[in-house]
């Protein structure tokens, strides 16, 4: 709360999630995502948690100190295989999309929520 205080133009969460229960994890995201639509607040968000990567406008991956991904969570979603070599684990629904998709699913490109892989599979 110090933090926001000052009103800064940009605030960096580093694993705000980690250890928290479903519930508390909501609020939290909740709480950033509030600060960035409503306050304008430029959000920097450090997680291994690739569902909450997701919501982002842009996703950097990093591996040994370097960024070898940076784009919109799409396209970077859509790299499964390179994520998966990286050691990296997969939202859950781009998960059960890839693992569709190699079972000779046909399923639409960018799924990256539950919701949306439920619809494309309607």
């Amino acid at each position: 709360a110090g933090a926001l205080a000052t009103r800064p133009a940009c605030i960096v969460f580093d694993e705000p999630t980690s250890m928290l229960d479903p519930a508390g994890r909501r609020q939290i995201l909740a709480t950033i995502h509030r600060l960035n639509r409503e306050e304008g607040l430029t959000v920097i968000l450090i997680t291994h948690a690739m569902d909450e990567a997701v919501a982002a406008d842009r996703v950097l991956v990093m591996h040994a100190g370097r960024v070898v991904m940076d784009d919109t969570p799409a396209a970077v979603f859509a790299r499964s295989d390179d994520l998966l070599a990286l050691g990296l684990d997969l939202p859950p629904a781009v998960e059960i999309a890839h693992r569709l998709r190699a079972h000779g699913v046909p399923l639409p490109a960018g799924l990256l929520t539950v919701e949306q892989l439920a619809q494309a599979l309607c």
